[in-house]
């Protein structure tokens, strides 16, 4: 899944390069996020440019609404946030069924 990630996520923001993309966990207080390699700041900047409806739908996801003005906003599961990712990139239902079948392997 990791590489299906970094892919969408490149093509989504081809002005960043992106080497890899990481879902990570808050270590204190639980929650995902995405982190990108090697200029995190930077792509999240130009994401929230491009597509500045992400925070509608972060917030219909379930993110907290503080980490909205953060790099990448963080949400309660692993897959709230990865359905934020297919609503705001608008994936095709093929990307979609990929991304879906990607989750389950390890």
């Amino acid at each position: 899944m990791t590489q299906l990630l970094t892919f969408l996520l490149s093509r989504a923001v081809p002005e960043v390069h992106v080497a890899s993309v990481e879902v990570k966990r808050w270590s204190s207080e639980g929650g995902y996020f995405i982190f990108v390699e090697p200029h995190h700041v930077d792509f999240w900047g130009y994401f929230r440019i491009k597509y500045p409806y992400y925070r509608h739908l972060a917030l219909k996801h379930g993110a907290e609404r503080f980490t909205l003005g953060h790099c990448c906003p963080k949400f309660p599961t692993r897959e709230d946030l990865l359905d934020w990712v297919v609503d705001v990139l608008n994936l095709t239902q093929g990307e979609r069924d990929f991304l879906r079948l990607c989750r389950g392997v390890k």
